[in-house]
């Protein structure tokens, strides 16, 4: 048994949407605004991807049991075409689960003609130091963006990435899928709301997204977040009179 995909209405993407996709990682930025987007946003959910290597912990959403998942949600924006967002609060245990997983994600970008899949992603870094890195797998990305005007690292990160977020940008020459991925430097505290604002800007600016999810708009996401990562820190923000915590497992 490999991934599958629970569609929850009609089967397949809306196509010619860009996705915009993210995991848990270093400040959990990249999910952060993910997650943001969808509670900011009218946005619906079309399907779960659901991976036996996914951490075992079933949650509750909207009073029923679901099993691990990525969740799949289509976004409606003010001043674009909608997008596809992908995220979920784990990635498969093992290399082979998270290659199975990217693997059917490029897929339904190729059956949905999708134009580009964007993985957001934290880097590690030194306090003070607030790059953001946008990187491609393809010269022909990497021109497009260029006569754009869109800044494409060539040295960063230099370290590579790992799971999800680096297959699905490196495998896509493969699928003939147009990818990109921004890694965003941080001191690497579990919730970094400061990175996270940034690097919407940036995205926003980059594709012309129309995307606010200012510092103020992304509290409420971070303190629900916090609340299932006992013990961690949160950058950039007061959540101070948050103080509801319960277990995590990922």
């Amino acid at each position: 048994m490999s991934t599958t995909i629970h569609w929850i209405g009609e089967i397949g993407l809306p196509e010619n949407q860009m996705i915009i996709a993210a995991v848990p990682g270093v400040g959990n930025i990249g999910k952060l605004v993910v997650d943001t987007l969808n509670e900011q946003h009218e946005s619906s959910l079309l399907a779960r991807i659901i991976h036996p290597d996914l951490p075992p912990h079933s949650t509750l959403e909207d009073g029923l049991l679901v099993p691990p998942h990525l969740s799949i949600h289509s976004v409606k924006m003010e001043n674009s075409n909608p997008v596809i967002t992908i995220t979920g609060n784990g990635q498969p245990m093992t290399p082979r689960g998270q290659h199975e997983m990217a693997e059917s994600i490029l897929q339904l970008a190729v059956d949905s003609k999708t134009p580009m899949v964007v993985v957001l992603a934290g880097l590690s870094a030194k306090p003070g130091e607030e790059h953001i890195h946008l990187t491609c797998s393809s010269k022909d990305v990497q021109d497009a963006l260029n006569e754009r005007g869109i800044s494409v690292s060539t040295e960063q990160p230099s370290g590579g990435m790992l799971g999800i977020a680096g297959l699905l940008v490196s495998l896509s020459p493969i699928h003939d899928v147009s990818s990109a991925a921004y890694s965003a430097e941080s001191v690497g505290t579990s919730i970094d709301v400061v990175t996270a604002d940034r690097l919407a800007q940036r995205i926003s600016s980059d594709f012309d997204l129309g995307l606010d999810l200012p510092i103020d708009n992304t509290r409420e996401t971070a303190a629900r977040l916090l609340s299932m990562m006992e013990g961690k820190e949160i950058a950039g923000i007061d959540l101070s009179e948050d103080d509801s915590v319960s277990g995590f497992y990922a």
